[in-house]
């Protein structure tokens, strides 16, 4: 019997929560212009400058995350009988054949992916020796932001590896 797919979503009480704060920083980075072009005295120019300068970048950070979680309602990290899938960033699709090794790294938040001597030889050309011994795995991806029950999420990455595990093509010998 296949395993049921798992979708990640991203959490929303994290845009409720954001939203605000990036709607004062907008307020801030204003007011902190307008006290650029309206005041002489230099004291209040270079603190009315910081402020701009602070208030911009937090917004450009934070709104572009809320803009995203707003309006991107796609799950993030799909689990399923394909593979990883992960739409967030560049790793995307990672299937089952290929994995030697998934874990779920719950003191950090991420799962860990480490590929198996017979992956394609295009995905083990991006894999790094740097990235498998800062990260210690070849792939990660990260949970923070996303809504899920650690042990469903265990559970169905060890089901779905094992199926995927039994899947693995089999290769003949003579075969290079």
């Amino acid at each position: 019997m296949p395993t049921k797919e798992l979708q990640l979503r991203r959490r929303r009480w994290t845009l409720v929560l954001s939203l605000p704060f990036t709607l004062v920083m907008v307020a801030i980075g204003a007011y902190s212009i307008f006290l650029l072009f309206t005041v002489e005295e230099r004291f209040v120019l270079a603190v009315a400058g910081c402020g701009a300068f602070v208030s911009l970048c937090l917004v450009g950070t934070m709104g572009k995350a809320v803009l995203e979680a707003l309006y991107d309602l796609r799950p993030a990290v799909v689990i399923d009988s394909t593979g990883l899938i992960d739409r967030r960033g560049g790793v995307g699709l990672i299937p089952w054949h290929e994995i030697e090794r998934v874990k779920l790294d719950l003191d950090e938040q991420q799962i860990l992916v480490n590929m198996a001597g017979s992956a394609s030889p295009d995905r083990r050309k991006l894999i790094s020796t740097t990235r498998r011994l800062i990260h210690g795995a070849d792939y990660t991806i990260a949970l923070g932001g996303l809504r899920y029950d650690p042990r469903e999420l265990e559970r169905s990455l060890a089901e779905h590896h094992r199926q995927g595990i039994s899947r693995r093509p089999v290769s003949v010998a003579g075969d290079t």
